[in-house]
């Protein structure tokens, strides 16, 4: 298992979102459908932001920004992808849950639900 590459899946539309590729030694690599190779953003800046989303947001908004904020929290110190869907929907999970769920779904999709 040197090598594995699976479509990410949008758990809200059912689009495609990106690539993941994972490599033994290079690790997880995401491409977007346009070619664009993601960076992982560091939680520091996403916390920030997530503070602030969840300040601004409407009664709607506010269960999906504090949903947000709480994952970064529980998860600080890992390497974070937000990843948005061609109709609009981000998905943010850490590198190590990426990677665990490429390297465990049979076929070549994977939802990041």
């Amino acid at each position: 298992m040197a090598r594995v590459s699976k479509q990410l899946i949008c758990p809200v539309c059912g689009q495609v979102m990106a690539t993941a590729v994972w490599r033994m030694l290079k690790g997880l690599e995401i491409t977007t459908p346009d070619g664009f190779v993601m960076s992982p953003i560091s939680d520091d800046l996403l916390l920030r932001v997530a503070q602030q989303r969840l300040a601004a947001a409407s009664a709607d908004d506010q269960p999906e920004a504090q949903r947000r904020l709480n994952a970064i929290l529980r998860n600080a110190g890992d390497r974070f992808y937000d990843i948005k869907c061609p109709q609009g929907h981000y998905t943010l999970k850490t590198a190590p849950q990426i990677t665990k769920a490429i390297r465990a779904a049979a076929g070549d999709q994977v939802i990041l639900g």
